[in-house]
């Protein structure tokens, strides 16, 4: 089925055209990537190479399970209203996200929305880590 899909790619955009979206694709993640090297809130898990970017949330202190708490926390937050996707994975045994620039739809007015989603369920949402898990502000 795989390969249909790729032969079916091809035929439609043929190899340039596919060559191009590629590329397009990796532009976006490296521009995230850029975005997540200079954030106060995270940081790369694994330097970015593909269209995924893998990046956690700077710990400040957590451990390994509030980490977790937060990480799953934070996915919930940027992917409640559906208009992003982005998921929670283990990187090097850490909570980490996964960012992945598959659609041939997406496009660089997409990336400050996911900036901002991220940034806001690190910052306003999440207020303080408590014994037992993460306590959220309301609002």
């Amino acid at each position: 089925m795989n390969s249909l899909k790729l032969w079916l790619t091809l035929r439609v955009h043929r190899r340039k055209g596919y060559e191009e979206l590629i590329d397009h694709q990796l532009k976006l993640a490296r521009s995230f990537a850029g975005w997540v090297d200079s954030s106060e809130d995270f940081e790369l898990a694994v330097p970015q190479t593909r269209p995924i970017v893998t990046l956690r949330l700077k710990a400040g202190g957590l451990n390994p399970v509030q980490l977790a708490a937060a990480t799953a926390t934070i996915v919930e937050e940027v992917t409640r209203d559906g208009s992003r996707w982005i998921s929670d994975t283990v990187v090097r045994g850490q909570s980490a996200m996964r960012m992945m620039v598959v659609s041939y739809l997406t496009e660089d007015r997409h990336l400050p929305g996911l900036e901002t989603a991220l940034t806001n369920a690190a910052n306003g949402r999440i207020s303080k880590v408590e014994t037992g898990g993460l306590r959220r502000e309301r609002g």
